[in-house]
């Protein structure tokens, strides 16, 4: 009599146990797979009859998204047999999900009985959503977020009652699937310089704060932003760019050398020298920083001038040859 006790009792106990260690039992034919990407322009649409799943999974690298969301189209017909079935989300599901398998266990993410809707709302966060409004009619949470260890998920509709007509049960339920993500994302700065010159000073500054060079993947929010690039030897740049939530905008910035230019005004058929060359391109001419002597030849006469050039400054040169004029 006791054995038989003993016996009962750790029958009851495994099957108490048995939910928490080997999960839910789930029946579904897996008809497609959706990984997720952190990509706000990212849609996929599928259709699953009863019994059918959909495994959602993760791209590998996923900044800034912070969940799911899943939008559930029923047709009018459908929606007359709404007390017929619900929508199950699993996660930590064994085995492998594979097409050719039709039972697996798994742990109860979300069981939710259908409300009499045309468009039913789930929202599967990942972390805690940054939000505090209040959820709408016919808009589902699951109440714990689910990690990346819990991925893949399966999705599926499981029928609660027999007898629903072949018509209704060879229907077809739409699901819409969306990221839900921070308004954030990265922008990569890439400054392409002159020939000769790369790795040249420059000081970068992006929405009036300056960062830091070699310019690493910066994190902005979504939206404009403005950049500069000041340098003694660059000409300055000032432009915009804009970063879209979850995606990597690449900033490509074409740094131009800041060069010194020489013109000079000189009466005709005056023969011009810089720095003892004689001038023949014409102006303006490029000139390097420094101290230089310009001088200018006409006939036996002839005038010269030493000048200062800092980098970057545009240098405007008349020459004015004086006429002396004696009366007897």
């Amino acid at each position: 009599m006791g054995r038989s006790k003993l016996l009962f009792t750790c029958t009851i106990l495994s099957l108490l146990l048995s939910p928490v260690l080997w999960g839910e039992q789930i029946r579904g034919l897996v008809v497609q797979e959706v990984r997720v990407p952190s990509d706000a322009a990212f849609e996929r649409t599928v259709e699953l009859s009863l019994e059918e799943a959909v495994i959602l999974s993760l791209e590998e690298e996923t900044p800034f998204l912070e969940g799911i969301r899943v939008e559930l189209i029923l047709s009018n017909e459908l929606k007359k047999y709404f007390d017929s079935y619900a929508l199950g989300i699993y996660k930590n599901i064994s085995p492998r999900p594979d097409s050719s398998v039709r039972f697996y266990s798994g742990e109860r993410a979300l069981f939710q009985y259908l409300p009499y809707l045309n468009r039913i709302h789930i929202q599967i966060p990942l972390e805690k959503l940054r939000t505090e409004e209040p959820i709408p009619v016919g808009t589902y949470r699951l109440e714990n977020p689910v990690t990346g260890s819990d991925f893949p998920l399966l999705l599926t509709m499981v029928p609660l009652a027999k007898g629903i007509p072949a018509a209704i049960a060879d229907k077809k339920f739409y699901f819409s699937i969306k990221p839900l993500l921070e308004k954030k994302g990265f922008a990569t700065l890439v400054l392409h310089f002159p020939r000769g010159l790369e790795g040249g000073e420059v000081d970068l500054f992006v929405d009036d704060e300056k960062i830091s060079f070699p310019v690493q993947r910066q994190e902005l929010s979504s939206g404009i932003h403005q950049i500069q690039v000041v340098s003694s030897s660059f000409k300055e740049v000032h432009t915009s760019f804009a970063v879209e939530s979850g995606k990597t905008t690449v900033v490509d910035l074409h740094l131009e050398e800041m060069i010194s230019q020489l013109t000079i005004e000189a009466p005709l058929g005056a023969e011009l020298y810089l720095d003892g060359e004689k001038l023949s391109d014409p102006f303006p001419i490029a000139i390097s920083e420094g101290t230089h002597l310009v001088r200018a030849k006409i006939a036996d006469h002839s005038v010269s001038k030493k000048f200062s050039v800092q980098k970057g400054k545009h240098y405007h040169l008349s020459i004015i040859f004086d006429i002396i004029i004696n009366e007897d």
